[in-house]
């Protein structure tokens, strides 16, 4: 089967590993990003084999003789994409899609021209945001059918009046976790919901297949972008906990963005600075190393006052594939993960007290850690794995395959 995979960007992990395991299982796929890759340095070899391969948004006068061309070549399709994006500002919260769904019209149609030079079958779309209006927008000059996976800001951070009209037209809808159909429920409707399959996001377990797990002693691990929603703030505020308990550690937490600074004020203030070690971005090569060797990993994820929290964190998910016992809080879809008591440790408050004991717990009994840490690549094997969860969506859309 030949599909479409719209996206913004293609530094994604997980996104490529899902192409890559299509392909593996005969299907073609052809990527399409609406923003340029920029530098590939320190990517995966997957990443970026796709970065590479994918079609980018043309220059604004290609975009235009596309539109041109569609118009001409397929007026009654074109004119329902008008249509269609007129009617987004009479919703609520519509405005904002509207103007969105304008800037990407032009793109649409010239991105047409390569899904029927490449033959496509259906368009799958990552990420509910205005790379759902390009794909709807492409499925509409095209005939094809459209489907969706959904994952966190893309949905958390939105109205009703924003994501009802245009998720409503998908085909199917792969969520990420059942927290997000249930919060879909509640925000849409069942007519939203109805469409939603959970699909989990996975990882490719061979990347982890000659792991050497040595923990070292005290060592506590994290891997994250450097935004709020991470809960690094808390996890820096419960090593200062760790100290007042007397707990040998050190906290190495990978990865870069708008926090940075921030953190490295916190953890100044709170005397960490021989504790807590910002490494910044790494390659992908040295995370494995990096996460054999941690006793814990720790994310206290939290949701932030626009609404944004993470859906099920693919760091999390590498952490566990490499056998480190996870702490971390019960929120989305997390407790999909991680079982508490199982494979890792769960805190339901925002609090540093509360998230360093079970740190402690962990860091005070190699035992338990380690049975924690199989049981917790055991769970990624089993069902946050990218062949079986690409599986489950070649599924969904040879099901719903054909012409709308």
């Amino acid at each position: 089967m030949k599909v479409a995979y719209v996206v913004s960007g293609m530094k994604l992990t997980f996104v490529a590993a899902e192409m890559e395991a299509h392909e593996r299982a005969g299907w073609q796929i052809l990527p399409l990003a609406s923003c340029k890759c920029g530098s590939l340095e320190g990517l995966s070899e997957v990443v970026t084999k796709w970065a590479r391969r994918a079609v980018y948004r043309s220059n604004i006068v290609a975009q235009l003789r596309a539109s041109l061309r569609e118009f001409i070549t397929h007026p009654l399709r074109f004119l329902r994409i008008c249509f269609w994006t007129a009617g987004l500002p009479l919703r609520k919260q519509g405005l904002s899609e509207f103007a969105k769904a304008v800037y990407e019209l032009p793109t649409a149609c010239d991105f047409a021209g390569d899904l029927r030079r490449f033959g496509a079958q259906h368009i799958h779309v990552h990420f509910a945001s205005r790379s759902l209006s390009l794909g709807l927008m492409l499925g509409m000059l095209t005939a094809l059918p459209v489907s969706c996976t959904v994952h966190a800001f893309d949905i958390f951070t939105r109205r009703r009046g924003s994501l009802r009209p245009r998720l409503a037209r998908c085909k199917f809808i792969a969520a990420v976790s059942q927290f997000n159909v249930d919060y879909l429920r509640r925000l849409c409707g069942s007519e939203v919901a109805d469409l939603c399959h959970v699909v989990h996001c996975g990882i490719d377990l061979e990347s982890f297949s000659t792991i050497s797990r040595r923990p070292h002693a005290g060592n506590i691990t994290s891997v994250a972008k450097l935004v709020p929603k991470k809960g690094l703030d808390l996890a820096i505020q419960a090593c200062a906990k760790l100290k007042e308990m007397n707990v040998e550690f050190l906290f190495e937490i990978v990865g870069d963005g708008p926090e940075k600074k921030h953190l490295q004020q916190k953890i100044q203030q709170l005397g960490l600075d021989r504790q807590v070690v910002l490494l910044g971005s790494q390659p992908n090569d040295r995370l494995v190393p990096l996460l054999s060797r941690a006793c814990v990993f720790l994310l206290p994820c939290v949701q932030v006052p626009s609404g944004d929290m993470d859906g099920i964190p693919v760091a999390m998910m590498e952490a566990m594939a490499c056998e480190a016992p996870v702490v971390s809080r019960q929120i989305s879809g997390i407790p999909e993960l991680v079982h508490h008591n199982v494979n890792g440790l769960l805190v339901r408050e925002q609090d540093p007290a509360a998230i360093a004991e079970a740190v402690k717990e962990l860091l005070a009994d190699p035992d338990k850690a380690g049975r924690f840490g199989r049981a917790a690549r055991e769970q990624i094997r089993q069902n946050f794995n990218i062949l079986k969860t690409a599986a489950q969506l070649r599924e969904l859309i040879s099901a719903e395959g054909g012409q709308i």
